[in-house]
């Protein structure tokens, strides 16, 4: 295995945790129960740039998504990073710490609300990654009193390759499959040739996005080194579907080049990342509906309390508020008054 992860390994990344739908699954399926109830995945938007520092490039590939709480005004930012080492980092809260310390300063410089990071890392080395606390870089010989003192955070982690195929198709009929049986076997280019129907599984579907076929077959040749023949017997086994499409992706490969290709296929992203963004300005405009829609409600609330004088567990039954939701509002309404 190689030392160092090459761009295609990025590429693919980005072009991959991009996808909101993507992003989603993967926290919906990967973060615990408890973090999950916090937060409301139905609104996560991705944020546009990087966190990562010419310094931090050496480790991470970043992508940011912006996430609310649940019934409330505050978000967070949702990090998903991915390694570069093929082998596991020592220290990565440190790294971590600067790349947040980065976040946090410029958003200062922005002017904007400082935010809370969850960094989750994506890991497909073969080597075993220890998580461990960062108490637990420093002596055991230190007093836990003095231990108090030190920064603590923690990170979530998926270490693709540890999973089994079998995890990995528990995930579920998605792209976010598909994505890390490739990320997880690309160091295995015959095992991908030997089982296609696998790699590509549901993606012969009308539904499936283009741009990320060819995004997948794009990531697979750039790290293999395999004969024509190969190549073409292993596009030659898929579902007729997905055939015709990945034999058209190859011939563009082929004849005009992969990096040409891969121009070809930024356009397409281009175009998909178009589509996403007038979905999320939709998504703006209903969450803006929905919010105009629960200040109006709020003030009803106030006035049935404070004006018509009418009882609170009659207000909740009318509303269908929560007896502590319409306590609360209330108190807050009153104070600012």
């Amino acid at each position: 295995m190689p030392k160092k992860l090459s761009k295609p390994h990025d590429e693919f990344f980005k072009a991959t945790f991009s996808r909101v739908k993507v992003a989603r699954e993967y926290l919906q399926k990967m973060l615990s129960p408890a973090l999950l109830q916090l937060l409301d995945l139905k609104k996560l938007n991705r944020v546009n740039g990087s966190y990562v520092s010419p310094i931090l490039q050496e480790f991470f590939t970043d992508v940011v998504y912006e996430c609310p709480l649940k019934d409330s005004e505050l978000k967070i930012c949702i990090s998903i990073l991915f390694e570069h080492k093929s082998s596991p980092e020592k220290y990565p809260h440190f790294q971590l710490l600067r790349y947040m310390l980065d976040a946090w300063e410029e958003q200062i410089k922005q002017k904007v609300t400082l935010t809370p990071f969850v960094p989750t890392i994506i890991y497909h080395g073969e080597d075993n990654w220890v998580k461990r606390d960062l108490s637990t870089y420093f002596s055991e010989q230190f007093p836990t009193d003095l231990l108090a003192y030190l920064t603590s955070f923690d990170y979530h982690f998926t270490h693709v390759t540890a999973m089994s195929d079998e995890e990995i198709l528990s995930l579920g009929k998605s792209l976010l499959t598909n994505a890390f049986l490739m990320i997880k076997h690309i160091w295995e280019p015959d095992f991908v040739l030997q089982n296609p129907r696998l790699i590509f599984i549901n993606l012969d579907e009308i539904s499936s996005p283009r741009a990320f076929i060819f995004t997948m077959l794009a990531y697979f040749l750039k790290n293999s080194e395999l004969a024509k023949e190969k190549i073409q017997h292993f596009i030659e086994i898929l579902p007729k579907t997905l055939n015709e499409t990945i034999m058209s992706t190859y011939d563009m490969l082929i004849e005009e080049g992969i990096e040409k290709g891969l121009k070809i296929n930024q356009e397409l992203l281009a175009k998909e990342r178009m589509r996403a963004e007038e979905e999320r300005m939709r998504a703006e405009e209903e969450h803006q509906k929905a919010e105009e829609e629960r200040l109006r409600l709020d003030n009803v609330i106030v006035y049935l309390h404070n004006v018509a004088q009418m009882p609170i567990i009659e207000i909740a039954s009318m509303t269908e508020r929560e007896i502590a939701y319409i306590e609360a509002l209330v108190l807050k309404k009153n104070e600012e008054e």
